[in-house]
Parts: C-alpha cells; sequence; structure tokens
C-alpha cells in the first residue's frame, strides 16, 4: 500500500517542492522493457550522437583528443564501428585534463570524488539531470529485483564519514523513513555485536534488503553457525563488490530467500542488474554504451576484457570511452527472459586484482576466493603484492587450520605462478576494510 501511495503521491508532491523529475525517468525507462533490442540500440544510438556533437562544440579536450586519430566532427563518426575507434580515455586523462573535459556550458554540476582500488582519490563531475537520471536507473534494476522505489527495505550499507550532529541525524532518519527504508551501518558491524544486526532485522521484517557482499556474508555465516532465526526477506540484493557464487549459497541458506546481484560504479551508479528469471545481469543499454576491449584495446566480446563505459546523459562532463578499471565479459545473445537489455555474462574484477610475475605471468584474483573458501580454518583472506617476485598472504585463521593447509595453498598458488613468487604468510587479527567500507580480497600495487 505505502509503496503505491509513496510513487503515485507522495513523491511526487515532494519533487514539485524539490524541482525533481525522478518519477518520470523511471517510468520512462520502464517503459523501455516493453521494447525490441533493435529499438533499445535505436535509441542508443540517437542519445550517443547528441552525446558527441555536445563533446565537439562544449569542450575543448575531446575535439582534439579525437583529431589525434582523423576524428574532426561528427560526420566522421557514421556507425558504431566508428565510435569504437575513438580513443580510450582513463583516469589519468581525466586528472590531467579536468577543466577542458568539463563542459563550457554546465551549470551547477555535482562534484564527485571516489576513493578508488589504487586508494588514490579520482574526481570527476556530473549535471543534475545526469545524476536523476541515474537514480532512475538505479530504481528500475532494484524494482525488477522487488526492492523499487517505497518498498520496504534494510540496508546493511555504510556510513557517512564523521560524526552527524544531532540535527542532521534526526533529518536522515525521517528521510530514510519517508523512502521506507531502514540503514544499518555495515562499517560497524562485528562479530561481538553481529546479533543486535540479527535482531534489528527481525524487528524491521523488510520485504528486500540491500547489502554490500561481504558484510552480509559474514552475518550470514553467523546465523547459520549460531542456528540463528532470522526474518526472511522476499529478495536480497547486493553490489559495491564481487558476488561469489559459494557466498551467495551462504546468504541465501542463511536468509531462505533469493539472492541477486547488481554492478555499478561512483562514476555510472547502477551498470547492470540481474534478473529474477536466469540471474543473468542486463546492461542498462538506454542510459550508457558499455563495451569490453582486450589488451591492444581492440572491441571484443564473449571473452574477458576491460569495460569501456560511455554516460549518455552526462553532459556536465562527458565520459566518453572511459577505462574505469573493472573487467568482465559481455556476450551477444538473448537472456531468454522478457528483458530486452543485453547481457553481461561475469564480472570478472579489477585489473589491479591481477597477480603478477615477472616473466610477465597474471593470476586473475578469482583464483583466490575459489581457493581459501575449501578451507574451514580460514575466516577470512586478502593477497597484497608489493614486490614483483613476492606474495603476502594474510589470513584470519581459526582452531581449525594447520601447517598442511599452508602447505596446500602455497602448492596450488605456484601452479600457476610456477615458483616465481615468493609466498609471505602472515596470520593476522584483522584486515582493515578499505575507507569506503569495502574488503578488497586482491591487492596489487605495482
Amino acid at each position: 500500500m505505502y509503496t503505491a501511495i509513496f510513487r503515485h503521491v507522495l513523491m511526487p508532491m515532494y519533487e514539485l517542492v524539490k524541482g525533481k523529475n525522478l518519477v518520470e525517468h523511471i517510468t520512462h525507462y520502464e517503459q523501455h522493457l516493453t521494447w525490441t533490442p533493435e529499438e533499445l540500440k535505436q535509441h542508443q544510438w540517437q542519445q550517443l550522437r547528441k552525446l558527441l556533437e555536445h563533446a565537439f562544440q562544449h569542450t575543448s579536450f575531446y575535439p582534439k583528443f579525437w583529431a589525434k586519430v582523423g576524428i574532426h566532427s561528427i560526420d566522421d563518426i557514421k556507425t558504431m564501428s566508428d565510435f569504437a575507434k575513438l580513443p580510450l580515455v582513463t583516469k589519468d586523462d581525466i586528472t590531467e585534463h579536468y577543466r577542458d573535459i568539463v563542459a563550457n556550458n554546465a551549470k551547477n554540476n555535482i562534484k564527485k570524488a571516489t576513493g578508488g582500488s589504487t586508494g588514490q582519490p579520482f574526481r570527476f563531475e556530473l549535471d543534475i539531470e545526469s545524476n536523476t537520471r541515474r537514480e532512475a536507473i538505479m530504481w528500475r534494476g532494484y524494482g525488477w529485483l522487488g526492492a523499487g522505489l517505497g518498498q520496504k527495505t534494510l540496508y546493511l550499507w555504510g556510513a557517512d564519514i564523521g560524526q552527524p550532529t544531532l540535527f542532521k541525524s534526526i533529518k536522515n532518519n525521517l528521510y530514510h523513513r519517508f523512502y521506507n527504508r531502514k540503514m544499518l551501518n555495515s562499517f560497524a558491524m562485528n562479530t561481538n555485536n553481529m546479533h543486535t544486526y540479527v535482531e534489528e532485522i527481525n524487528s524491521y521484517r523488510p520485504t528486500a534488503m540491500v547489502s554490500y557482499v561481504n558484510p552480509l556474508y559474514e552475518l550470514a555465516r553467523f546465523i547459520i553457525e549460531h542456528k540463528i532465526s532470522v526474518f526472511p526477506p522476499k529478495t536480497i540484493l547486493t553490489g559495491a563488490e564481487p558476488l561469489h557464487e559459494f557466498q551467495r549459497q551462504v546468504i541465501e541458506k542463511a536468509f531462505n530467500c533469493e539472492v541477486y546481484n547488481t554492478f555499478g560504479c561512483r562514476e555510472f551508479m547502477l551498470m547492470s542488474a540481474e534478473c529474477q528469471e536466469h540471474k543473468k545481469l542486463h546492461i542498462n543499454s538506454d542510459h550508457l554504451v558499455v563495451e569490453t576491449v582486450n589488451n591492444l584495446g581492440q572491441s571484443i566480446t564473449g571473452e574477458s576484457g576491460d569495460l569501456v563505459v560511455t554516460d549518455l546523459y552526462n553532459y556536465g562532463m562527458p565520459l566518453i570511452r572511459y577505462v574505469n578499471g573493472d573487467r568482465a565479459t559481455l556476450i551477444d545473445q538473448a537472456c531468454g527472459c522478457e528483458n530486452p537489455l543485453p547481457i553481461m555474462s561475469s564480472i570478472d574484477g579489477r585489473k589491479l586484482d591481477m597477480i603478477k610475475t615477472a616473466s610477465g605471468k597474471s593470476i586473475p584474483g578469482e583464483l583466490f576466493p575459489h581457493l581459501f573458501k575449501e578451507f574451514i580454518g580460514i575466516d577470512k583472506f586478502q593477497v597484497k603484492q608489493s614486490e614483483i617476485s613476492s606474495l603476502q598472504i594474510l589470513l584470519i585463521t581459526n582452531k581449525h587450520f594447520t601447517e598442511q593447509n599452508r602447505s596446500d595453498i602455497a602448492k596450488e598458488i605456484n601452479k600457476y605462478a610456477e615458483n616465481e613468487l615468493q609466498l609471505v604468510f602472515d596470520l593476522v587479527d584483522d584486515i582493515p576494510l578499505t575507507v569506503s567500507g569495502k574488503h578488497r580480497v586482491t591487492i596489487c600495487e605495482l
């Protein structure tokens, strides 16, 4: 009842006061799900042409950047194949040419930053309309998974930095109640207070839950280990971190409901979300152009590549063919469900998650979660590479960990490293989270 009232009455009234048009955008984006794949491609191309024309006219960076490959006007970009010839834009490019990428007609841009996997803040901007659109895309994806606008949802998510004032705490609490959601601080959760988080879930009885992967996985393990009864929501959405299949299985067992993965980044918000029918990630191609490229910068499908993303609606600071640091596999086939959006078959981690050797070998970060899950003596882990010849393995262990486990781990890693890495095992009491409250399983500082 509240969901319908919120979307059709309360939210429109709120938007009249705030001057937003979020609900209108959600409605339009939901209508796109009735389109055919060809209609979606046509729409994407039309919006892309408008963005490229804008970049030619209102930024000083892109005309010079594209001229290096013989692209001098919008007339030189007649097809998606022409678009794929445009040079890739990196974080370093944006940092170095920041002012030249911001549109000269931009007004009241929203400034954002992300700590990034390198720990070095990355800054960018977007216009207000673009920000509203990406919120609408998020609510559409959450909506088809049962956690849409106004649904009673519990978030196990990160909290704002710093101690809020009493006024801000009251304001935030009222704001979340208006949206029909409850926020639990994942940063503050530990083994000593996990039972209180279960109590909060049981008291709130949410229809849906949205959470970082690792805090929810740890909470699920706690629930199973202590045989605790927990209220089962109808749906659980995870995000912000890779969801491994073994983690999905544990969370589903603990909460007795389906778990769905979502994928995004701070620069673009929600990029893809699974469908309920087949749990395949559908890309928001009516809002973004998502490509993958190989090491030579050539567009590829059907195999893992570096993600290259274009935001079709960020006119304030256009990010065009931007390499965001993630890797994924795109496939050119239909899902089988009614959702016409294209498919991302897998999220393959970040480039920085790759462990390297002196001879040029690359060990994918996906190896380590699948390796360490086999050892009941390991509660948490992180592998960290600071030198090309060594790999530090941080482990939080329990009474079941043995020297044979250590030997087996080394043997498995050396199957791929071929003894090029000195493996340094450190048994620790804690593995710090990143500043954004996430747990990184692999870190390569090279």
